[in-house]
């Protein structure tokens, strides 16, 4: 019976190294990370983005493949967390970016850039309407931004499901606006500052959609993976208190699907060779007036791929 168990334990145990192997050798076809390979692409303005293979790196006890890049990043907002991942890791279930700190500071960065457009032209109405009045009106509006993401965006499951979709990453996103209104004949009831909270969650998934053969700058690859990622939001806007009224208003909820779209193109032995991101506004971001962000775009010019110690 000893010799039994032993015999299934062991057995157990190089299963689960196997598939670890398999797993990780499965990313290295994918996702090459050899120390010293380096991948540069070009943006849609024609700014250059260079990856670098590191050392790897322990993070709170564990220990993460690791990537740096020039230039460095200047603008959180400008984070593409699909293809700058600085941490990530491998097994035989997936390929996942410890990226959660640098994705709520992306976010954080889009959605003030969102709110400052969004102030700016609230205030100018605002006045404008109100000197047509002969009203000296004055307006503060603050805001607070707070973005909770999970730690790691799964990139892409090591089994490649091609037509499979999987949960790649939810994250929450809180905005608290204020809103004070200066010089304003009083209204009974109606309050000269108020709050509005808007609470957000997005889930992105992921899948392949099967394979292609892509031509970029640095030459024609075929067998690409294509991976897309969809994002939905569901949205919650929490009106302010008004004084006076037996009942608050109820908050609003609105479903947003298809949110924003970026595919990536892999190749084989070489990694991400073109990227593509869309955003779309909802129907509350166009009645204030924002214009979508542009198409981004990345398409590798050139690359070194290291051979691994094994080869």
């Amino acid at each position: 019976m000893l010799k039994k168990i032993g015999f299934v334990s062991i057995s157990l145990f190089i299963f689960g190294f196997s598939a670890t192997l398999m797993g990780n050798e499965w990313a290295n076809r994918y996702f090459p990370d050899t120390v010293g390979s380096s991948w540069t692409y070009e943006d849609q303005d024609g700014n250059e983005l260079t990856r670098y293979a590191i050392e790897p790196e322990e993070v709170d006890g564990e220990t993460y493949r690791a990537f740096s890049y020039e230039p460095t990043i200047d603008n959180w907002a400008d984070f593409a967390y699909y293809v700058q991942p600085y941490f990530y890791q491998t097994s035989n279930e997936w390929v996942a970016f410890f990226a959660g700190t640098e994705i709520e500071n992306a976010f954080n960065g889009i959605k003030s850039q969102q709110m400052d457009k969004i102030i700016s032209q609230a205030r100018e109405e605002i006045q404008q309407d109100a000197a047509t009045q002969g009203l000296n009106i004055s307006i503060d509006i603050d805001y607070d931004v707070a973005v909770e993401s999970q730690d790691y965006f799964y990139f892409l499951p090591t089994s490649t499901p091609f037509n499979e979709e999987w949960t790649a990453l939810e994250l929450n996103i809180v905005v608290n606006m204020t809103t004070e209104f200066k010089g304003m004949p009083e209204i009974p009831g109606v309050p000269t500052k108020q709050t509005v909270k808007t609470d957000t969650t997005l889930v992105e998934t992921g899948y392949v959609s099967g394979t292609e053969t892509v031509e970029t700058p640095a030459g024609t690859f075929e067998d690409c993976l294509v991976i897309e990622y969809r994002t939905d939001a569901s949205i919650k806007i929490v009106p302010p208190e008004i004084v006076g009224l037996e009942v608050s208003p109820e908050p609003v909820h609105q479903e947003q699907t298809d949110v924003s779209l970026a595919t990536l193109w892999l190749a084989p032995n070489v990694g991400i060779v073109k990227f593509v991101h869309n955003h779309q506004l909802s129907e509350e971001e166009k009645e204030l007036g924002l214009e979508p962000p542009e198409e981004k775009t990345l398409e590798l010019t050139r690359y070194e791929i290291k051979p691994s110690v094994s080869e």
